[in-house]
């Protein structure tokens, strides 16, 4: 505290602000008496100070603090939002000109959701203008004039995020009265102050990570990688007051905490999910969402924040991807940069052995008694950027945080944020959470053959690279994937990847049977191949090369199954299975293949069209037994999006979506739904014909943009026979256009506007390699 502040501090302006302390403090703070609120009607001394009015100059601010996208500053009575540790500007309107040597002014802030503010925990806070800065903040006054004081105001780096109330005491003479700003405002987290805990290098990444409000989310599996466009919407009609009533009201965060981003987003990734409180959303991974939405239907986070903050009820349903969708927006509503993390091949480890276990019996079906542990498709969890002064500044950047309700965290379903750098090391005693997640990328996966109670189990194998496979994100600035695999682990199989895991291993408490494995030579050797670059339709084959490397002969017994599976790895119905068994002649190969036709799996198919196929096969004169599964997914297709002319604000836009119908059968009941920040409200459009097979998929809409710049539009069709078909369209818009009038005034129509070709959108499943793994 500054000498200029201490002096003041004594002053009867200042008396109530900081009240002497007595030698004996109470257990309690005693209240403080603090001048009595005044009216802008005020009238009883002439000469008197009166503040009339409170400007808070959004317009201005908001450009400066990066958020004049918010609906609340957008509205005929805006309502300030402002990012901490920056310096914003207040206008009072007063009765008559300040006498500077007569007058002075203190501002008062308070959180205003805070039951018992107070100095002490920063939810009360005192500000002197002109006096220099107390615990980083500070005010000072940049012009006077007849009616008004315009006054500079700098929060702290450190304040509390949530919504404020301002008063200005004034002190004229030996009377002191205090004017409530009847508007309240908004604080948020700022990742352009680089002293918030929160701060971003490079302009191009905050663009990326707070400011943009659509992105990419991918789904699939590792040999089918598909994005998926997000509608994030952070800035829309009561996002950001959801996102402070889930802290508050569902997370009871008390104020004092809302200053650390690691409480808030360990909080956020508790808030989102419902099992242990009144969260948003509630998860669903079975097949019956006839009482809600299924969570492949949702498209963005809007609707889905807007409907739990005009219900306060849990929204149904969500599932990986639709819960980090919502903790993206809700940590960049707040200002927290975040982005959205897909984990291809994602291993849920349940008894923290940093193993994924497998029991099969002689058929090659899972014994689902015995399997807890699991390996989803892909898994889909949040990253936040911020440092960690708890464990140090080489485990500041990027910290995980999974909103999915997998594992309780603390007695609450959360998880994070873990730090990355820990979670690559190996170091799995650090906060929070980093074993669940180093497993989740680096788990090595065991299959098992159980016989029986009374005979022991026997190691079919293991996999150690088959967990954690192109880890995703959007790239900054464009529609594409990011790898970010090595931000989590070092290259698969390495020493460095071993020393790692076999570390993390001698630190874990429950060790399971890693290293009893059968590595002896064979004389029969196995390839297990499918064929997975088929669309939803067609047909597609799975098969077995064997090879018998030996001068003797052998009989072999082969198990080849399709089971349908959520994208979770649990398994749901059998589709198919084909045994056979062949004898093998010396230096001999033969190929077993099962087809497996639209007929056969269409009925079965769950949520995101994905299959499980399996080869168990033995050698009966060795019992050598060999054992390999993979998955895939049917693509669907793209939906391409066409518009007519410029898009521009305020102008109504012709656009046009379509698409193939690729089933062998007529699609009933279809609608697409609309979505894009800053283009249009969502439209939910249905077909009023079935589309027949083959036939073209087409609506026709209109958007009118709101916000000029780079703008996203996503599409999603659903109909009885096929959903979960999306397309993304991404789009300049340009400011309002002059409307054209003749001589007399009179508006003329416009002319010349061309279609405008479309932009290159990330391909729906394409599947990695060399060549193409970064084109997606």
């Amino acid at each position: 505290m500054g000498n200029a502040f201490s002096s003041c501090r004594e002053s009867s302006c200042f008396s109530w602000l900081f009240p002497k302390k007595p030698n004996n403090l109470p257990s309690k703070p005693e209240p403080v008496d603090r001048p009595k609120p005044i009216t802008p009607e005020y009238t009883e001394d002439a000469e008197f100070l009166v503040v009339k009015e409170f400007n808070l100059v959004s317009g201005d601010n908001g450009g400066l603090h990066h958020t004049s996208q918010y609906e609340l500053m957008e509205r005929e009575k805006p309502r300030l939002v402002i990012r901490r540790g920056q310096e914003f500007t207040i206008v009072l309107v007063t009765n008559h000109t300040m006498d500077k040597d007569k007058d002075k002014l203190s501002l008062v802030f308070t959180v205003a959701d805070a039951k018992n503010p107070n100095f002490g925990n920063q939810t009360l806070v005192g500000v002197g203008v002109g006096v220099g800065s107390t615990n980083g903040w500070s005010a000072s006054i940049t012009d006077v004039s007849d009616s008004s004081i315009t006054l500079k105001v700098n929060t702290s780096s450190s304040a509390i995020i949530g919504e404020w109330k301002l008063e200005v005491d004034v002190q004229s003479g030996e009377k002191t009265h205090s004017f409530p700003c009847k508007d309240t405002f908004f604080m948020l987290f700022n990742p352009w102050c680089k002293d918030d805990a929160v701060y971003l290098e490079g302009e191009a990444e905050k663009q990326e990570y707070v400011l943009s409000d659509s992105g990419l989310i991918w789904r699939g599996t590792a040999s089918r990688l598909r994005p998926s466009p997000w509608n994030f919407a952070q800035f829309e009609e009561n996002v950001l007051e959801c996102v402070l009533y889930m802290l508050t009201s569902v997370c009871k965060m008390s104020p004092a905490n809302r200053n650390d981003p690691i409480k808030v987003t360990r909080a956020i990734s508790a808030g989102v999910n419902s099992p242990d409180d009144e969260g948003v959303l509630v998860g669903n991974w079975g097949t019956d969402y006839s009482d809600g939405t299924p969570p492949t239907k949702w498209g963005g986070s809007q609707l889905i924040l807007q409907e739990y903050f005009n219900t306060k009820k849990p929204v149904k349903y969500g599932q990986c991807w639709v819960f980090s969708g919502v903790v993206t927006t809700a940590c960049r509503a707040v200002g927290i940069p975040c982005r959205s993390i897909t984990n291809f091949s994602s291993a849920h480890d349940t008894h923290n052995s940093l193993t994924i276990d497998y029991f099969f019996d002689n058929e090659g079906e899972v014994i689902e008694s015995l399997n807890s542990d699991s390996v989803w498709n892909f898994h889909v969890w949040n990253e936040v950027w911020m440092t960690r002064e708890d464990l140090g500044p080489e485990y500041g950047g990027w910290q995980v945080i999974d909103a999915t309700p997998q594992e309780e965290s603390d007695g609450q379903y959360r998880c994070g944020p873990a730090s990355l750098a820990a979670i690559k090391n190996g170091q799995i005693q650090r906060p929070y959470d980093v074993p669940f997640i180093f497993s989740e990328v680096n788990a090595d996966k065991l299959f098992w053959k159980y016989r029986g109670d009374s005979q022991p189990m026997k190691l079919l194998g293991r996999k150690t690279g088959g967990i954690g496979q192109f880890v995703s994100t959007k790239a900054v600035g464009k529609f594409m994937r990011e790898d970010v695999t090595h931000l989590y682990k070092f290259e698969e199989d390495s020493s460095e990847e071993r020393t790692v895991m076999h570390n993390a291993l001698r630190m874990c408490e429950n060790i399971f049977a890693r290293y009893y494995l059968n590595e002896e030579l064979e004389d029969v050797e196995f390839d297990f191949q499918l064929n997975d670059d088929i669309i939803i339709g067609e047909p597609f084959t799975t098969s077995v090369v064997v090879e018998n490397k030996s001068d003797k002969e052998y009989d072999v017994e082969v198990l080849l199954r399709a089971d349908t599976m959520l994208y979770t790895g649990v398994t749901k119905d059998l589709v198919k299975k084909h045994k056979i068994d062949i004898s093998m002649k010396p230096k001999s190969k033969e190929t077993v293949v099962m087809d497996v036709s639209f007929d056969e799996y269409y009925k079965k198919l769950v949520h995101q069209c994905a299959f499980n196929l399996s080869c168990l096969a033995n050698v009966k004169q060795t019992s050598f037994e060999y054992f390999a599964q993979d998955d895939f997914r049917c693509r669907k297709p793209d939906i391409k999006i066409e518009y007519e002319g410029e898009m521009a604000v305020n102008k109504e836009t012709k656009c046009a979506a379509y698409f193939t119908n690729p089933l062998p059968m007529a699609l009933t009941k279809g609608h697409f739904t609309v979505q894009g920040a800053g283009l249009t409200k969502v439209q939910v459009i249905k077909l009023k014909q079935n589309v027949p097979v083959k036939g073209e998929v087409r609506c026709e809409f209109t958007v009118l943009p709101s916000i000029s710049g780079e703008r996203t539009l996503n599409i999603m069709f659903d109909s009885h026979q096929l959903e979960d078909v999306d397309g993304l369209l991404t789009l300049q818009v340009g400011e309002a256009l002059p409307t054209p009038a003749d001589s007399n005034g009179a508006e003329l129509p416009r002319s010349g506007e061309e279609p405008c070709s479309k932009p290159e959108l990330p391909a729906d499943d394409v599947k990695p390699n060399k060549e193409n793994i970064e084109e997606i």
